[in-house]
């Protein structure tokens, strides 16, 4: 059996190894009071227009929400309801570069306290259809987006 040098194992490895882009850790708090607050994020890929998976990490009320992602453009879903019932929401379009930073390429803020600032309608139609396929994986969706509130017709 031949023995490799170090040099010999690297450059095996250079060839063998595909260009992979590397994982950047995201993070997002988490809470359920059990009193009505609540707070959490999904990210949606725009590429399988699916939720990313991610690991939840809690306590009895409070935690946190990681994801690891690869550089791309992804939906950002968050959401937020006090102990009152005062519900906060945004959907984002987010960039995440190969250096791990993040930035914002458009967001829409949905709900601000007992004011409805836009519906689903009012998003872009491919956004639209990611959020209403993925409606059972995102948390308060109905309380957001005000469904069903008998604007048919009107």
């Amino acid at each position: 059996m031949r023995r490799f040098t170090v040099p010999e194992v690297e450059k095996m490895a250079e060839n063998q190894t595909p260009n992979v882009q590397p994982r950047h850790a995201l993070s997002f708090p988490y809470k359920d009071t059990g009193m009505g607050g609540f707070e959490d994020a999904v990210i949606l890929s725009l590429r399988t227009r699916k939720p990313v998976k991610s690991v939840l990490r809690k306590t009895r009320t409070h935690g946190t929400r990681l994801y690891r992602l690869f550089p791309g453009k992804y939906i950002l879903y968050k959401v937020f309801r006090s102990n009152r019932g005062n519900i906060y929401g945004t959907v984002s379009i987010i960039r995440l570069d190969e250096n791990g930073n993040v930035q914002t390429i458009k967001e829409w803020e949905i709900v601000r306290g007992q004011e409805q600032l836009l519906q689903l309608d009012d998003l872009p139609k491919e956004i639209q259809e990611i959020l209403a396929s993925n409606e059972e994986e995102l948390p308060l969706f109905r309380a957001i987006f005000l469904l069903n509130q008998g604007e048919e017709g009107e």
